[in-house]
């Protein structure tokens, strides 16, 4: 099976249809992932996290407008982003994340060998938040993976 495109937009997802979305990245049927503006329960976004982890097919996920709510969404991202290897571009527009949600982030986004394309616009994002992206992005840019 070739990897396909899941693309839903505003949506209130039902705990069936993130079981379909999570099947099919467990089973690397999937390369790009958009939720955009969709909601689903704590419960499923958890559940969903863990599918992103065990992925080896996907290569862009879109989570904008405020699919990643609350800082435990946030770690259970970040978790999934410890696991995963195959992603290269996560797109995080306009959700609340403060420095708080980076600070989570920060350690999974840093070390991931295959990200180069990261999307941090209006997620009231502060002074701290503005030093960790800093610290991704090395002077010179030669850091493996990154585009300075």
């Amino acid at each position: 099976m070739l990897p396909a495109s899941i693309q839903i937009t505003g949506e209130l997802l039902s705990a069936a249809e993130v079981q379909d979305i999570c099947e099919s990245l467990k089973e690397d049927g999937v390369r790009l992932l958009s939720v955009r503006g969709c909601q689903l329960s704590d419960r499923d976004f958890g559940r969903f996290c863990r599918s992103v982890a065990e992925s080896r097919s996907l290569a862009q996920l879109n989570l904008n407008l405020g699919v990643v709510s609350s800082i435990s969404r946030t770690r259970h991202l970040a978790d999934a982003l410890k696991t995963n290897r195959s992603l290269q571009t996560l797109f995080l527009h306009g959700t609340p994340l403060l420095d708080a949600g980076l600070v989570a982030l920060n350690p999974a986004l840093s070390t991931h060998p295959s990200l180069v394309c990261l999307d941090l616009g209006d997620c009231m994002l502060g002074e701290e938040a503005l030093a960790l992206i800093c610290g991704m992005l090395p002077p010179d840019g030669a850091k493996s993976g990154r585009k300075g």
